[in-house]
């Protein structure tokens, strides 16, 4: 009986030991991806190149063969960055970036001081012309308040009123007056005029005030950046596929001192992708498994269009596609999108969770093109886009940090996924 008791123990505790495993590996890759050094993961300062360099490492540690002469699968993209630090000060007060302030991403290169002007945003595009073409707007910076627009027009509306205001004109730029957080994204284009956005609470009114900007921004028409390719060979004869993705890319940075490291959008799903091919290294999978990390989600799932267009494996031997997107909390369990459409594995996934207690809950949603398996789904490739629910609600933002990013569910969510790639 002793011995019994003895054995149980020491399965309870190498169980313990495996689950600690899993977040403490996961918190690593995190913290390096997710660190200032990287830049954000973006196309200024080498930070994809360096975060691609690190996944390349991680593979040939696990031993993953490349799925070409390299783990490497070069292409170029549009990008547009900003090198050197931004300056914004609005009548006198220089306005922190990120927290008080945030520049457009396709903004250009701007170096002045302005008299700002407020202006109701038309929503006659013949108004709107007559607007722009105004000569009494002349080396002015146009205020808009969004809070005022938005009660005339939707948010979409207003997106594309403020771009076409940004293609020309007699004026120097736009400043939104917003309540909304400050989120940075991807440019893969570059505009006429700046667009600034600034916290309502920062400086109020504006009529009349002065806006001093100081931008250098850098438009790439062909910044080479890279997907990362491997494979681990399954214990089958199978020639079928299961595949693993994530994108590593976040959306940068702004000079050396504003980075928008990206620890759960999707440092965290890398880890999720890295961490599975530890284990398949130690337990072969049956089927051979494909890792993708993707480059340019955030600027269009450019990395992933690109890799289904010119595959590097049969994309009509690939049983089922995983794609995870941020993976680190999971208090209120995973949404799975695709869910309605691969009912009976979304049902096995359900099952097992229900019997395991792994995560509070499962969701379904159905289609959405906004992540890297779109386009493998869009040309047959049964998938499913997962992410996890819940804990911090930092997104595009300073604020989505290593520090911060709880784990909460990582373990179980890994058991979770390694119970289902099972059944597939």
């Amino acid at each position: 009986m002793k011995t019994k008791i003895f054995y149980l123990f020491i399965l309870l505790l190498s169980g313990i030991f495996s689950l600690r495993a899993q977040v403490d590996y996961a918190r690593s890759v995190v913290k390096v991806l997710a660190s200032k050094a990287y830049a954000g993961r973006g196309y200024v300062f080498d930070g994809d190149r360096k975060a691609a360099a690190f996944i390349a490492a991680e593979y040939q540690k696990n031993g993953l063969l490349p799925l070409g002469t390299s783990y490497y699968q070069p292409f170029s993209m549009p990008a547009n960055v900003f090198p050197k630090d931004v300056k914004i000060v609005v009548d006198g007060r220089k306005l922190k970036l990120g927290e008080q302030a945030l520049i457009e991403a396709a903004s250009p290169s701007v170096n002045g001081k302005f008299m700002l002007t407020e202006i109701t945003v038309p929503t006659d595009p013949v108004a709107l012309d007559q607007l722009i073409q105004n000569p009494l707007f002349k080396d002015k910076f146009l205020v808009v308040d969004e809070r005022a627009a938005l009660a005339t027009m939707k948010a979409d509306q207003l997106r594309m009123t403020l771009l076409r205001l940004a293609s020309g004109g007699y004026y120097k730029g736009i400043l939104v007056q917003t309540e909304q957080k400050l989120l940075w994204r991807g440019a893969t284009n570059q505009l006429n005029r700046p667009i600034v956005y600034v916290k309502n609470n920062s400086v109020i009114p504006l009529e009349g005030k002065v806006i001093q900007l100081k931008v250098h921004a850098v438009f790439q028409e062909n910044y080479l950046t890279n997907n990362v390719c491997g494979m681990i060979k399954g214990t089958s004869k199978s020639d079928s596929l299961i595949v693993i993705t994530a994108h590593y890319d976040h959306v940068g940075a702004i000079g050396k001192r504003v980075v928008f490291t990206g620890a759960n959008d999707n440092a965290s799903g890398t880890a999720l992708l890295l961490y599975l091919a530890t284990y398949y290294r130690q337990h072969p999978p049956k089927y051979n498994t494909v890792f993708l990390a993707f480059s340019g989600e955030e600027s269009g799932l450019l990395g992933s269009t690109f890799f289904a267009n010119n595959p590097l494996v049969d994309l009509r031997k690939i049983k089922f596609l995983l794609n995870f997107d941020m993976a680190g909390t999971g208090d209120d369990g995973i949404q799975v999108v695709n869910g309605t459409i691969f009912k009976d594995q979304f049902e096995r996934l359900v099952a097992i969770n229900k019997e395991k207690k792994y995560l509070p809950e499962v969701k379904v949603r159905g289609p959405m093109n906004r992540s890297d398996h779109y386009p493998f789904y869009a040309k047959g490739v049964p998938s499913f886009f997962i992410y996890t629910l819940g804990g911090i609600a930092a997104y595009h933002d300073i604020y989505d940090r290593y520090e911060t990013l709880p784990f909460t569910r990582f373990d179980e969510y890994v058991r979770l996924m390694i119970d289902f790639i099972k059944t597939i």
